[in-house]
């Protein structure tokens, strides 16, 4: 019975022995388990931080973009108008001139017609004569 009992105590003290191996190896995986569950966080929050700095950026850029966007839009603007203006004034001083010219024209013509009627008639033969 003695060796019986001593078997026992063996076999006890081996499942004792397989326990606390049982025990420490789950407790390096719960540690394990935790580790890995604070790198993942971390990762997720490193990863979350880095899309709201490029959201940040996207935003910043577009922002930028509208910006000159409309200040291109307003320059154009500005020059379209400059440069309607500029023809404006052109068409205005080609048509004052383009009158000018007509007045004097038509000065001209009224000069022409009245030295033609001091003119004296001569006879239609003489005219023929004359062709």
């Amino acid at each position: 019975m003695n060796q019986s009992l001593e078997k026992l105590e063996i076999n006890v003290y081996q499942l004792v022995q397989k326990f606390e191996t049982q025990l420490g190896e789950n407790r390096r995986h719960q540690e394990e388990i935790a580790r890995l569950k604070s790198e993942i966080t971390r990762h997720q929050m490193a990863q979350e931080q880095q899309k709201n700095e490029h959201q940040a950026a996207v935003d910043e850029l577009s922002e930028a973009l509208m910006v000159q966007m409309s200040n291109l839009k307003n320059e154009m603007q500005n020059r379209i108008q400059t440069v309607t203006d500029e023809m404006q004034n052109k068409i205005d001083e080609l048509t004052a001139e383009n009158q000018k010219y007509r007045d004097a024209l038509n000065a001209n013509a009224k000069h022409l017609r009245k030295l033609l009627s001091r003119l004296p008639l001569q006879p239609e033969a003489t005219q023929q004569e004359g062709c």
